[in-house]
């Protein structure tokens, strides 16, 4: 049951209350229910023979008929809803078997179901299945960084608690024992007023605490949605890890509202504060609230007396605002407007302990019509590794130019908001903005919405390899681009590509290297190119997806002004054939080199693949240790009807079909020596160790001998 105490922790200004959350008690027995009707032991499928049996399992929540895991204020109970999962790890004494989920039946009150795992004779529990990770010995590991990132939709809901709700019952027990899960998170009511009507929509929330006796500062973010504009009280609640988030005697309390303006509210707490799992605070707020301009975000010192540079790029001489610089662990500094920065550097600061600091700037310009601060940029030395987290968008910086580098190398970097460069419009460039940012797992679909004037994004997100999907409205707004070169090479987790991604960018020239190195890429969408008629630039543009198993035909359509497919496809082993029209219409290509070389699973090639590119000369290196292709001579117009095709073509066939078709049943090679001029081409090794039937009547010069 919740218990009734409140605990004031400030003065009559600020209280942190807290009630406790009733135990979750999970009951769990095994239910050798008759799931395939009419079937004798000797018919049930092996999954039963071998131990894995597929049982009913209940887990009931007293005194509550609603079926969701959802927290309610009112009544301050937890429910199950429909999909809800629960993972149970399975062991034999001490040794870890595996897991199974077990899935909330529909409408069945408390009954969940799933199958046993093999070998288990004992089981934990733990809620929510989706967001658990164990290793080989089945010990928990820490959630991924967007664990706890919420999104809260209307003043006073809690349907986002869901899933954030972290409960476990980790005393191994039987499978038909009554398991009791223990809530490890807590949840903190935020309960504001008197909050400027100025504010516009509010959008974000940002709690911050100093949680340690050294002034090591600790933040969290809520995102809002769906609450009024000018809305002066906000109720919201998040859900929080109570080991993380503890506030020091002493320290600062710190509520930050961000909206179209941004105001804070502090206290500080003379006696601190040690949150409890499983317990619910409240953070009422009195007073006023200051408006502010600030620019939030959250770094990792990995050793004491570790330096943390704020630094610009691109260089600016002078600070255009007064600028203070809360570092986080109760030292500030203060730059004066018009002050010189020298070397690139705004300011530096060496902190004591190794930890996790939450590093605030404030400008003194509160209009973001103005220019508020210098173009911060986190590209520069120890600083890009100690970057974990942007907390607020960045206030106008005067960037006009760009934001190139601005996150290079930032490899802990998990957390952007979406409007992160809302302020800063006129930006034209976002060369290698996120390269390297290989903890990026999202992209907010919103990013680039305010960044009409942007003509680059070259290398901006090369490397995230941690990026598992595109948005496909991210470059909705950006109609001015003409280059995505190398835009998302090396992004290795990326599984597919929305075909809409490049709808409105109808001025790319190029797309080179644009997923060149996406391994996990599995497909290409149809109409990807579909509206980029400009774009005359493919060059690596899928090089290196070793993952692509096929290509559409029509993928390049549209892009009659393409000049160059250059290492294309270079390295797709996972391709097997070539659409027949590929490349039916690109009339103005030039050069194939090196397209499809490496591409060791590619079996077969359609009868006259170029036989419309008449301006094409360069084909060195195109199919380049195809060992599995059985080469057709039809690939090119027979020359003894067509001796004139490539007349007027200075041609380079050099190491074109070396040491092709060797894995593969032998092919004929396309008689190139045959057509006019063809003495004059540079035809070096083109197909040396080639495996074909008509390998003895290759000149020489065309085998390297």
């Amino acid at each position: 049951m919740w218990g009734k105490e409140e605990v004031p922790l400030i003065d009559n200004k600020f209280k942190l209350k807290f009630k406790n959350l009733m135990k979750f008690r999970l009951f769990v027995f095994a239910s050798l229910a008759v799931l395939f009707a009419g079937c004798t032991r000797e018919g049930l499928p092996e999954i039963i023979e071998k131990g894995e049996q597929i049982v009913t399992i209940s887990a009931t929540i007293p005194q509550d008929t609603d079926t969701r895991v959802s927290y309610d204020d009112g009544t301050r109970k937890l429910a199950w809803q429909t999909g809800d999962q629960l993972l149970l790890a399975g062991y034999d004494g001490a040794t870890y078997k595996g897991n199974s989920t077990f899935t909330y039946i529909t409408d069945s009150g408390n009954q969940f179901t799933g199958t046993t795992v093999a070998g288990a004779t004992t089981y934990k529990a733990y809620y929510p299945a989706s967001s658990v990770s164990l290793d080989a010995d089945g010990n928990l590991q820490a959630f991924s960084p967007d664990f706890w990132q919420q999104t809260q939709n209307g003043n006073g809901s809690t349907e986002h608690l869901r899933n954030k709700l972290f409960l476990t019952d980790e005393t191994p027990k039987a499978v038909d024992a009554s398991f009791s899960l223990a809530l490890k998170s807590s949840i903190l009511k935020f309960d504001l007023s008197n909050i400027s009507s100025e504010i516009g929509t509010p959008t974000k929330l940002i709690w911050t605490v100093e949680a340690t006796d050294a002034h090591e500062t600790r933040s969290m973010m809520l995102n809002l949605s769906g609450v009024s504009s000018g809305a002066t009280t906000l109720t919201a609640y998040l859900a929080f890890d109570p080991s993380v988030m503890k506030l020091a005697a002493g320290g600062e309390f710190k509520i930050t509202v961000i909206g179209d303006k941004s105001y804070e509210w502090s206290t500080t707490s003379s006696a601190g504060k040690d949150y409890a799992a499983g317990n619910r605070y409240t953070a009422a707020t009195g007073g006023a609230w200051t408006q502010v301009a600030p620019l939030i975000y959250t770094i990792k010192t990995s050793a004491d007396a570790e330096t943390h540079t704020v630094w610009m790029y691109p260089y600016a001489f002078t600070c255009p605002a007064e600028l203070t610089i809360d570092w986080g662990d109760g030292n500030t500094i203060t730059i004066p407007q018009d002050a010189w920065l020298e070397d690139n550097t705004i300011a530096m600061h060496t902190y004591a302990a190794a930890g996790d600091y939450t590093v605030t700037i404030y400008s003194a310009q509160t209009s973001v019509s103005q220019i508020q601060m210098p173009p911060i940029s986190f590209s520069n030395g120890v600083t890009n590794g100690q970057l974990m987290a942007v907390l607020t968008p960045f206030p106008n910086m005067g960037a006009a130019a760009s934001f190139d580098n601005c996150f290079e190398g930032c490899s802990g970097l998990s957390s952007i908001p979406s409007d992160l460069f809302k302020y800063n419009t006129g930006a034209t460039s976002f060369f290698s903005c996120f390269s390297g940012c290989i903890g990026l797992s999202s992209i907010p679909s919103d990013l680039f919405r305010y960044n009409t004037e942007a003509t680059s994004f070259f290398y901006c997100f090369s490397g995230c390899s941690g990026l598992s999907s595109i948005p496909s409205d991210l470059f909705r707004y950006n109609t001015e681009v003409t280059d995505f070169s190398s835009c998302f090479s090396g992004c290795s987790g990326l599984s597919s590509i929305p075909s809409d991604l490049f709808l409105y960018n109808t001025g790319v020239t190029s797309f080179a290297s644009c997923f060149e190195d996406c391994s996990g890429l599995s497909s290409i969408p149809l109409d990807l190119f579909r509206y980029n008629t400009a774009a005359a630039n493919f060059n690596y543009c899928f090089s290196g997806c070793s993952g692509l198993s096929s290509i559409p035909s029509d993928l390049f359509r549209y892009n009659t002004g393409a000049t160059s497919f250059f290492f294309c496809f270079s390295g797709c082993s996972g391709l097997s054939s070539i659409p027949s029209d590929l490349f039916r219409y690109n009339t103005g290509v030039t050069s194939f080199g090196s397209c499809f070389q490496l591409c060791s699973g590619l079996s077969s090639i359609p009868s006259d693949l170029f036989r419309y590119n008449t301006a094409a000369t360069d084909f060195s290196s195109c199919f380049f240790y195809c060992t599995k292709l059985q080469l057709a001579s039809n690939i090119f117009p027979d020359p003894d009807t067509n001796a004139s095709f490539f007349d007027g073509r200075t041609m380079n066939f050099t190491t074109c079909f070396c040491n092709v078709g060797t894995s593969a049943t032998q092919g004929t090679a396309p008689e190139l020596w045959k057509f006019n001029g063809s003495s004059s081409w540079t035809v070096e090794d083109c197909f040396t160790g080639a495996n074909v039937s008509n390998y003895g009547v290759i000149p020489n010069s065309w085998k390297g001998l």
